[in-house]
């Protein structure tokens, strides 16, 4: 039947935007397979959970080091609150980052992270340039991706970046 399927429970999880505590306590009440056959240990989730924080610690290090004013949010659990992992200013620019640390070669931002960017950004109405930049760290290489509008996003590990830490972004 296809509503026991692996697939089908995948799919009933992430349209529940379950996060990494829920699907760990979910794991310890009940034996099943999760995504891969498996499901995670908490020790997993924690190093899961690491891997963000220190991308994200990495990322404002990187933005002060080049002129940036820059802050990580620390919010432990997926929120309602339109809050970005880490925002910075520079001049009259603000910058929102949605960060991900990937092991493997894509990283996947959801649009619902994607609109919590915007959503964050049209507070600040001061600023004349804005941006919502998707940040992935994979091993050994950073790629940063401008967007223009929420939608589901994949940042591939080959790909170019098209925001620069070094030089201000410039809308024309």
């Amino acid at each position: 039947m296809l509503s026991n399927s692996p697939f089908a429970r995948w799919k009933e999880e992430v349209e529940n935007h379950m996060s990494l505590r829920e699907l760990a306590a979910q794991a310890k009440q009940k034996p099943g397979k999760g995504r891969h056959g498996r499901l995670l240990t908490f020790k997993e989730i924690r190093r899961i959970k690491k891997r963000g924080y220190e991308a994200e610690r990495e990322l404002v290090h990187k933005l002060r080091g080049n002129g940036f004013k820059a802050v990580r949010v620390p919010v432990s659990a997926p929120s309602s609150e339109p809050l970005p992992d880490v925002f910075a200013t520079k001049g009259n620019c603000l910058v929102a980052f949605e960060v991900k640390a990937p092991k493997a070669e894509r990283a996947y931002f959801p649009k619902d992270q994607v609109d919590k960017l915007f959503f964050f950004l049209n507070f600040f109405e001061p600023y004349t340039h804005k941006l919502a930049v998707l940040g992935a760290k994979f091993p050994r290489k950073w790629v940063y991706k401008v967007v223009e509008k929420p939608d589901d996003f994949v940042v591939r590990r080959e790909e170019e970046s098209s925001f620069q830490l070094e030089t201000p972004y410039e809308k024309t």
